[in-house]
């Protein structure tokens, strides 16, 4: 090799490296730019679009240049609800075992064995997989976890065929996790656990983050409810930002993920952040320069992925207290933070680990505890709860979450992730008889 081909190669491998570092994916901590100019957002519009964070009702957000944190604001490593963001979820299940020959997304209804209450008539059998993952199944089945306002827009059943008319149909993602869970012989958050959360380092997600949730009056069919952080859901939008790689692995395909994020349905309904649909992930026509897709819940909670940026947004508000971020609060935050992106981010900056305090408080009681005695159905207000051991811990269970208790005293606990203290009344043998919070 000559000195001209010498120098050549040494260039080539320079490129490599930087572009490497720049497209790495978080390790097991996230990084972050230790000078926000080096992101290549200015310091002071950042602090504009701050400023307009403090003053909505999210918990939650973080921004995610190039697989690093430029800024994370609020509780980014606590879990809360994502409600129906956990559709965005689902598709990476669907895109690992119907690439891996488990699940043909060909398969009917029908063929599936698949039915509900008053059954299904040969037409609604007849909508394939494929169908529901657009929603454009055509079955228009009351279904769990459906806002009644739903019933004065909903379709008369067999008024279509399947793949004629989307609708954003809660029966269509409901079923597709009764399929999931039939054709793999597992369940959504055992799967997403062993084929997502480890291989992406997830550091909060759990098996019991995870709960169905039944309106047996309406469906046989559950929603499947689930709790995240936001600095998990950052990886997962990270995860489809990088065309589902993660460190040299292929997690979903290229082509799982390009046809996922295509506008398959440009529906005209929803908010003006959204209005176009894909599989299982919305379409931005709003931010349709930045080819912006996300996956969306009630409350603000948010995932989104601005490709041309290598940019990814997450916010997620504290829903179990009810609060809320507006669709309209969210665009005029996005706005901000896009308008506060002035320059490129530099090859090599310089990044620090982000830190982040745990959320369990440290005087925690250190004697065993009969947790025979704490166990039971009970009711706070008129709310249906119940005690339950769960894996060597005592857990606090309704109908939508599980919540690991903390004992601060043998009558007191703390309650993860709603971060409450719950205190128990015990009758003259030392059962619980009553629960109430502080």
């Amino acid at each position: 090799m000559n000195t001209k081909q010498l120098h050549l190669a040494l260039i080539f491998l320079i490129l490599c490296l930087s572009n490497r570092a720049i497209s790495q994916n978080p390790k097991e901590n996230w990084e972050k730019y230790k000078l926000v100019e080096q992101s290549g957002f200015s310091k002071e519009k950042l602090a504009s679009a701050k400023s307009y964070y403090d003053s909505l009702n999210s918990s939650a957000f973080l921004i995610i240049q190039n697989g690093k944190v430029v800024a994370n604001w609020g509780q980014t490593n606590r879990r809360f609800i994502i409600h129906s963001a956990r559709k965005g979820i689902l598709n990476s299940l669907y895109g690992v075992y119907s690439e891996n020959g488990t699940i043909d997304l060909n398969k009917t209804i029908g063929e599936l064995g698949i039915t509900d209450k008053d059954s299904l008539s040969e037409l609604e059998k007849s909508a394939q997989i494929i169908h529901l993952l657009k929603v454009r199944s055509g079955i228009y089945h009351k279904a769990a976890a459906e806002p009644s306002w739903v019933d004065d827009y909903r379709p008369k059943r067999n008024s279509v065929k399947p793949d004629s008319l989307w609708f954003y149909n809660n029966w269509d993602f409901n079923v597709l996790g009764t399929i999931f869970e039939q054709l793999t012989q597992t369940s959504i958050y055992e799967a997403f656990y062993s084929d997502i959360a480890i291989p992406l380092q997830m550091e909060d997600y759990r098996v019991m983050d995870g709960e169905h949730y039944y309106e047996l009056e309406y469906s046989m069919h559950p929603a499947y409810h689930l709790k995240m952080s936001a600095r998990d859901l950052a990886r997962y939008g990270q995860l489809f930002q990088k065309n589902g790689t993660w460190n040299d692995e292929q997690i979903v395909s290229k082509e799982w993920v390009k046809k996922s994020i295509y506008p398959t349905s440009k529906h005209g309904g929803g908010t003006k952040i959204g209005r176009w649909y894909g599989w299982l992930w919305n379409v931005s026509e709003y931010y349709q320069d930045y080819k912006m897709f996300y996956a969306a819940g009630v409350g603000g909670q948010i995932i989104a992925v601005f490709p041309t940026e290598n940019l990814v947004l997450v916010n997620l508000s504290n829903t179990y207290e009810k609060n809320k971020v507006y669709d309209r609060e969210l665009i005029h935050l996005f706005d901000l933070v896009l308008a506060s992106k002035t320059v490129k981010p530099i090859d090599n900056p310089e990044l620090i680990e982000l830190n982040t305090s745990s959320r369990i408080p440290k005087n925690l009681y250190q004697q065993k505890l009969d947790f025979s005695k704490y166990m039971g159905d009970f009711k706070i207000g008129e709310k249906s709860v119940s005690i339950i051991e769960l894996n060597g811990n005592l857990v606090f269970k309704d109908y939508y979450m599980k919540l690991k208790l903390y004992p601060i005293s043998p009558i007191r606990f703390f309650v993860e992730d709603i971060e409450k203290y719950l205190n128990f009344e015990l009758d003259e043998k030392g059962f619980v008889r009553k629960l109430n919070y502080d």
